[in-house]
């Protein structure tokens, strides 16, 4: 492959990408809270990032057939697995953000020596 045919499709993948993320995170999440989707896993004793893993997984495991068997067994081709397992981690990168974000900054709380 040539690098100019590379970055052709690379563009065309962040482009689906982006179009998948934000139509199907309204579908699942609402309006408000892009993450919404994945907050409500303490319901089951689940972090958020946990119920993620969970949905991640399972693309994971269709991509580590396909490379085993060579073929697709479901209907959802395998671009579209590889776009979900990249929209996934890229929803695992802005949990984490927004945890980081939300954490207490730490004070050093040192006595100073007299």
């Amino acid at each position: 492959m040539l690098w100019s045919e590379q970055k052709e499709i690379f563009e065309k993948m962040i482009e689906s990408e982006r179009e998948l993320l934000t139509s199907k995170g309204v579908e699942y999440a609402g309006e408000q809270d892009c993450l919404a989707n994945f907050k409500d896993a303490d319901i089951i004793g689940l972090d958020p990032k946990q119920k993620l893993w969970v949905y991640l997984s399972k693309h994971m495991a269709s991509i580590a057939s396909y490379i085993r068997n060579g073929k697709e067994f479901s209907n959802e081709p395998i671009e579209g697995r590889i776009a979900d397992a990249r929209n996934y981690l890229a929803l695992l990168y802005m949990l984490v953000q927004e945890e980081k974000s939300a954490a207490p900054t730490k004070v050093c709380q040192c006595k100073r020596s007299q």
